[in-house]
């Protein structure tokens, strides 16, 4: 591999990493504490397998309809009708969910680190405000201004997360991460909670676009980019959990600020450093905003494809309002909404990143009009086992919070 191509090919796995990670890997130790530290791993191993597997068939689909095409117009183009309405409600669904969610999640870490490192406490809605006028503004530039800051963001995140695992290691305790989960039949809590977590698939017409001449490096990195997101997530859950007993994740579950309660305590381990806190707070804030700018891209070009906006300035500040504004205003009028708007991103991004792209590589091999650029492996079995999990993430979303499980 060229050193361009190299450069493209990390900067395409980032970008698909930094989606990620975001605010499930902040809610991923809540949830983990119910089933235990070692089936949740078995879980990760699991998504991440699927959620790779809908990324290249999503990958194998835009191919043989038209690369860089949007969701829509490929849905459109094979399912009809039907696909259309679908194609257009679960994007929409999925992009403003995960905003919501990490608009909030992002002011809220932002006050908690401004009055942890300054002593003044400023509004959670001048946070959120300020949070999303700077990931518009990088967004607004162009698709290439997100890779590149996303790159320096990503390794920014990288170093802090290093800090604060190296501050933390020491006071792992092995017995914390054998105990037995507190409910070992909260599989539908756990579920579609790290489902939320491996979701990058919004940004993949983007992608296609950026590495149009680059298009074979696209499979190992989407590939690299699912299992840096699945390491990041163990190491978190193994020093979280390890250093935090189950008694004390259950009193944080329930306060108004869990991501900011449960980075305070793990800052207060006999272990830590004294700047853990600020690394903590750091690699928070850093994995929002890269996972937001990842989403938002993601959205900026699903809408301007919807809306048939121009590439002019005036076309991209149209189509950045229309990107940031609803979520931004959601956000701030609700600014608790954190973990419900990771509940309903679970159930549009399964529709989204399983489920659509399933049926239409299963109408597209049937009909012969695969792409003969590149397939992706599996047979009819995988497809049907994909649809499978896929529905399975959406019923164990519903049925667990109409309250049947």
């Amino acid at each position: 591999m060229s050193a361009p191509g190299r450069a493209h090919f990390l900067g395409s796995a980032l970008i698909l990493a930094g989606t990620a990670i975001g605010a499930g890997m902040l809610a991923l130790p809540f949830v983990a504490i119910q089933i235990g530290f070692f089936p949740t791993i078995l879980v990760f191993l699991i998504t991440a397998f699927f959620m790779a597997f809908a990324g290249l068939l999503m990958l194998e689909a835009n191919l043989s309809i038209g690369p860089g095409c949007s969701l829509y117009v490929m849905a459109a183009k094979v399912l009809g009708r039907p696909g259309k309405v679908v194609a257009t409600v679960a994007p929409l669904g999925l992009f403003y969910s995960l905003m919501v969610a990490y608009l909030v999640g992002g002011g809220g870490l932002i006050k908690q680190l401004v009055s942890a490192a300054f002593s003044y406490s400023m509004s959670i809605q001048l946070c959120i405000t300020v949070f999303a006028l700077v990931a518009s503004i990088v967004v607004w530039n162009s698709t290439k201004a997100v890779d590149y800051i996303n790159r320096f963001l990503f390794l920014l995140m990288l170093v802090a997360f290093l800090a604060a695992v190296l501050a933390l290691f020491p006071g792992i305790q092995y017995t914390r991460l054998t105990a037995i989960g507190m409910s070992r039949d909260a599989l539908w809590v756990v579920l579609p909670v790290v489902f939320t977590s491996f979701g990058f698939h919004g940004t993949i017409p983007s992608l296609i676009l950026y590495q149009r001449d680059n298009l074979d490096l696209l499979p190992k990195a989407f590939v690299s980019g699912t299992l840096l997101a699945f390491l990041f997530y163990v190491v978190w859950l193994i020093i979280s959990m390890g250093n935090l007993d189950g008694n004390t994740f259950s009193g944080l579950g329930k306060a108004d600020n869990s991501v900011g309660g449960l980075i305070q305590q793990l800052s207060l381990s006999a272990a830590a450093w004294e700047y853990t806190e600020v690394f903590l707070y750091a690699f928070s804030d850093l994995a929002l905003l890269t996972s937001v700018l990842g989403v938002s891209l993601g959205l900026f070009d699903y809408l301007a494809s919807l809306f048939q906006r121009q590439e002019s300035v005036k076309g991209r500040f149209q189509t950045s309002l229309l990107t940031f504004l609803p979520p931004l205003v959601c956000a701030i009028f609700f600014p608790d909404g954190f973990i419900a708007a990771l509940g309903y991103a679970a159930v549009a991004l399964s529709v989204l990143a399983v489920l659509l792209p399933t049926a239409i590589v299963w109408k597209l091999r049937q009909s012969n009009l695969a792409s003969s650029v590149y397939r992706v492996p599996g047979g009819r079995g995988l497809l049907f086992c994909s649809f499978l999990f896929g529905s399975a993430v959406i019923l164990l979303q519903l049925l667990g919070s109409m309250g049947v499980l």
